[in-house]
């Protein structure tokens, strides 16, 4: 992914023809020790390549080092994270691995060098996440206020559904781009793509720098002030109206409604434990502390035999109670140590 990511061995890139053959080489080695692979769609106008992205559903009783060892025989192989790189003919492999429920999602995610960052940009403006996981929203204790905390609510990973959602024709991308162009006028073809979504004054710092290394992402810019595609940016109560009925249409297409008041719920709760219930109320019994999350297990004991039962006390009682109750455990601990 990048085609650098190998440092001991020297790779060099691959014209088309020779890339497509190498392509099948790969893939033939993985018959019958691979149950599922694939590689991202490519565009087949492109002239030159600097790896070879191979997604794979890989069993556990499979050791994806020794599988490249054995059947590759590599100089260097670099592991990171799920990704493992490594060289074949002078050339850089990428093997990703990705669990089977996520594989087909994240076959599309990487295609097109960028087509999940692009979408990714889109939904994120909209209030949503896309990844190669596929699509999600993330659900804060308060709603549009990112400090609080939040949990994750998974929409789908089925990727025609996704695409229904986003406006997207599943057809036209599963029969293929045959050059860029046709594949950033079908990016625009969401119906919630805006052009000032892409601005650069719409973007943090981090992602202004992880946008000027793509270069698909840079083509696309051009390509929407070639078309002079623009649009008025939203205020703020604009912005805000938008993603909330959007992450409400999300909810109810996606018929996750239920799991949202959960997640909302779950964040709240959370959030109440944590006001009534820290290792500040513990932090004047002694000097170490290294002994407070001692004192909050066996103050803990007193009223709950499992986590959960007590997390369940502390929500159902109000901060003077637990405060209170506090109070005599430290009297008795003193008492004990006199």
């Amino acid at each position: 992914m990048g085609g650098n990511a190998l440092k001991k061995v020297v790779t060099r890139r691959y014209a088309r023809d020779e890339y497509y053959q190498l392509k099948e080489r790969v893939l033939a080695k993985l018959q019958g020790r691979i149950e599922k692979y694939a590689v991202p769609k490519e565009f087949p106008s492109k002239e030159s390549f600097g790896d070879l992205d191979v997604l794979l559903v890989c069993p556990d009783s499979v050791k994806i080092q020794d599988l490249i060892e054995e059947l590759f025989h590599p100089t260097e192989i670099h592991t990171n994270g799920d990704v493992s790189s490594f060289d074949f003919e002078e050339f850089q492999i990428d093997f990703i691995l990705t669990p089977a429920d996520q594989f087909e999602n994240a076959i599309v995610y990487l295609s097109y060098s960028d087509l999940g960052g692009l979408i990714g940009n889109i939904c994120h403006k909209i209030g949503l996440k896309y990844g190669i996981q596929g699509l999600w929203m993330n659900v804060h204790t308060k709603e549009f206020d990112p400090t609080t905390t939040s949990t994750k609510l998974s929409l789908s990973a089925d990727v025609r559904q996704i695409f229904e959602f986003l406006g997207y024709d599943y057809e036209t991308y599963s029969n293929g781009f045959a050059n860029e162009t046709e594949f950033y006028r079908w990016i625009i073809s969401s119906k919630y793509f805006r052009r000032f979504f892409f601005d650069e004054d719409q973007l943090n710092h981090t992602h202004r720098q992880r946008t000027s290394k793509r270069p698909i992402y840079i083509k696309f810019i051009a390509f929407l002030d070639q078309e002079q595609i623009s649009d008025k940016a939203w205020s703020d109560d604009e912005r805000d109206q938008f993603i909330r009925t959007t992450r409400e249409q999300a909810l109810i297409f996606f018929g996750k409604q239920q799991d949202y008041e959960k997640g909302l719920s779950l964040r709240d709760d959370k959030r109440q434990f944590r006001q009534k219930f820290s290792g500040h109320l513990f932090t004047d019994i002694n000097d170490s502390k290294t002994m407070i999350s001692v004192h909050m297990k066996n103050f803990q004991r007193r009223f709950a035999e499992t986590e959960e039962a007590f997390r369940q006390w502390v929500l159902d009682n109000d901060e003077q109670t637990i405060r209170t109750e506090v109070d005599k455990f430290r009297d008795e601990l003193k008492t004990k140590s006199t």
